[in-house]
């Protein structure tokens, strides 16, 4: 009995960095570079543009980042909700439900209270999302795929970003149960990955083409509303437009972004550039947060209520992800966890996780 139950103990104890699949934190990573350039456009006052360098610095961001990187978080949290159930549990499922439920329940916290600060927050519905969807973890693979592929579909018809996550989600579930996170790191051969970047190349070349054509010739407005009884500019017509391309189009460009970093991976220099980003991945909830705090911090403390532009929230944004870049690698030097994801597994496991790593992982 006592075996038993050292071995129960010892299964649902959080996964070490020796059993991580490092591209996953290097797509969190990613992912991650791309949502405070665009979280900024919400927490400050942007100006409508006036110099060229703020007209072409919204178009890159429209065409380029713009629901491209939301896209890979959101699918990869799905990846994540199979990891976790699939590698955490014992026979009969109960220990894993708790643990999961316990984990989404505290993500609920902590995207409730993020909430107040940034009203674009995701982890919150990302954790709602996850609790409904659990009787989907023990459905076929087919059914999820299905689901997710008809559900974005209709969301991207209708143009509603806050739609499509569910359905992102349960991609990234699909994904795992088809163990596409274990055919790459087994190493998908270089012919079908060269053939799914061509692919997903030539759709990013038509996606950005039928932006181009969308877009309006004069700067837009950073906030695109409609006033109830109003008939909306042409710009803003466009702009809207534009958006609902942006939305449609994500996963396509999501996609060539990630076979990218695959193709580059396999290059001796292209791993070096990469490495970094295997850090900043891992602490991914403490520097999702973080760039909420600089942000807000910088709006309150310094701006207030002046407007600025997109140059200037660009360069801090690019500011914030080199300094966190560069603290989540010192950081993860001598401890396994980023303070945040050491918090939450703790509460998961309900129990206090070691943080450091020992002397002869240093």
């Amino acid at each position: 009995m006592a075996t038993v139950k050292n071995e129960t103990v010892m299964k649902r104890q959080p996964a070490t960095g020796k059993g991580r699949l490092h591209f996953l934190d290097q797509f969190r990573g990613f992912a991650l570079l791309g949502l405070p350039f665009v979280n900024v456009l919400v927490l400050w006052l942007i100006a409508t543009p006036e110099t060229s360098a703020d007209f072409w610095l919204q178009r890159v961001l429209n065409f380029f980042v713009e629901a491209r990187f939301y896209t890979i978080f959101t699918f990869l949290f799905g990846l994540g909700f199979y990891m976790f159930l699939s590698r955490s549990g014992v026979a009969g499922g109960k220990p894993r439900l708790r643990l999961y439920i316990r984990r989404l329940a505290i993500l609920v916290l902590i995207g409730f209270i993020h909430q107040h600060y940034q009203s674009g927050e995701a982890l919150f519905h990302y954790a709602i999302v996850g609790l409904l969807a659990l009787p989907l973890y023990w459905a076929p693979r087919r059914v999820n795929l299905g689901i997710g592929v008809v559900g974005f579909t209709v969301a991207a018809v209708m143009g509603v970003k806050l739609l499509t996550i569910p359905f992102l989600i349960l991609l990234g579930l699909a994904a795992g149960q088809y163990r596409l996170h274990e055919a790459i790191s087994k190493g998908i051969r270089w012919s079908k990955l060269r053939l799914v970047w061509l692919l997903s190349l030539l759709g990013t070349v038509i996606a950005i083409g039928a932006m181009w054509w969308a877009a309006p010739p004069e700067p837009m407005p950073p906030f695109l509303f409609l006033i109830e009884g109003e008939s909306p500019s042409s710009t803003m017509q466009a702009a809207l437009t534009l958006a609902h391309i942006g939305v449609a189009t994500g996963p396509i460009v999501s996609a060539f972004y990630l076979s990218s970093l695959l193709l580059l991976g396999r290059t001796r220099l292209g791993a070096k550039i990469l490495c970094p980003l295997q850090a900043y991945g891992r602490m991914a909830l403490t520097n999702y947060i973080g760039q909420t705090v600089f942000l807000v911090g910088i709006q309150r403390f310094i701006l207030n209520t002046t407007p600025t532009t997109y140059v200037v929230s660009t360069l801090v944004s690019l500011g914030i992800v080199v300094c966190q870049i560069l603290a989540s690698n010192l950081w993860m030097r001598w401890f396994q966890y980023g303070p945040l994801e050491w918090l939450w597994r703790c509460g998961t496991y309900w129990t206090i996780v070691p943080i450091r790593k020992k002397a002869g992982n240093l």
